[in-house]
């Protein structure tokens, strides 16, 4: 759930919000105006990720609280991992650069509708339980966790369905898929293995030393899980706006 706020602030900042509700002092943007909608997210995550901004329905996204994530994995490869993290403040949100922006047009049911770009980094510190294998090494333990994601690239894409209603067009969150792919992946476990420090370290090593191969494992389940929790907050938003009230008059 690494973009969950981040994805709803780019859709909530390109999307803005209705005229009537939406704070004047802030910037709204032109139906398939990309590069507006740029620019209004990094203002906005600029200046009001640490804080959020109620009034524009704005989270906070810098920390934020996960309360519970789970990851489960039972392919038959060498690694075969299920972790369990709960209580996860995740960092380094606030420093996302949007490269891209493909859509937003006129019409939601055949505009595409995606954002592309990067983090320096993405910190998640919180409790874990392990339980799996590595290779026949049997992986337990729980106690703190730390991962960290250096300069991930991500890209979120959706399609909605639409319903006209009194005139107005509102959407709902028929497809939506989202890619994250760090550069390199800093994982620490601690007490695996009841505490036992020589075990413990060299599996973190092991880890770090194949962090390709890790990520690659656990990736979909990562994918799977922000899809699901965005398709919610996404459905939320989209029931209370209308799209045409969502951005400037042309």
């Amino acid at each position: 759930m690494l973009l969950l706020r981040v994805c709803f602030v780019v859709l909530l900042a390109g999307l803005a919000c209705s005229a009537s509700n939406f704070p004047p002092e802030l910037p709204r943007c032109h139906k398939g105006d990309t590069s507006c909608i740029i620019n209004v997210s990094h203002m906005l995550i600029g200046k009001f990720a640490r804080t959020g901004y109620p009034a524009a329905g704005f989270p906070q996204v810098e920390p934020f609280l996960v309360k519970r994530f789970d990851i489960s994995d039972g392919r038959t490869g060498s690694l075969n991992l299920k972790l369990n993290f709960r209580d996860v403040n995740v960092e380094g949100l606030s420093g996302v650069k949007f490269d891209r922006a493909v859509g937003f047009g006129p019409d939601p049911a055949t505009s595409k509708f995606e954002m592309y770009g990067s983090f320096p980094k993405i910190v998640l510190r919180g409790k874990y339980i392990a339980d799996g294998r590595i290779l026949i090494l049997p992986i337990r333990g729980d106690g703190d966790a730390e991962i960290i994601l250096h300069n991930p690239k991500f890209s979120v894409k959706f399609k909605p369905g639409t319903q006209q209603r009194n005139g107005r067009t509102f959407l709902s969150v028929d497809k939506l898929k989202v890619l994250v792919e760090p550069q390199k992946m800093n994982i620490k476990l601690a007490n695996l293995f009841n505490g036992d420090q020589a075990l413990g370290t060299n599996l973190n090593q092991f880890l770090n030393d194949n962090w390709v191969d890790v990520w690659s494992e656990l990736h979909p389940s990562i994918h799977v899980a922000i899809a699901e929790i965005m398709k919610s907050v996404l459905s939320q938003l989209f029931k209370r706006f209308a799209y045409e009230d969502l951005f400037m008059e042309d």
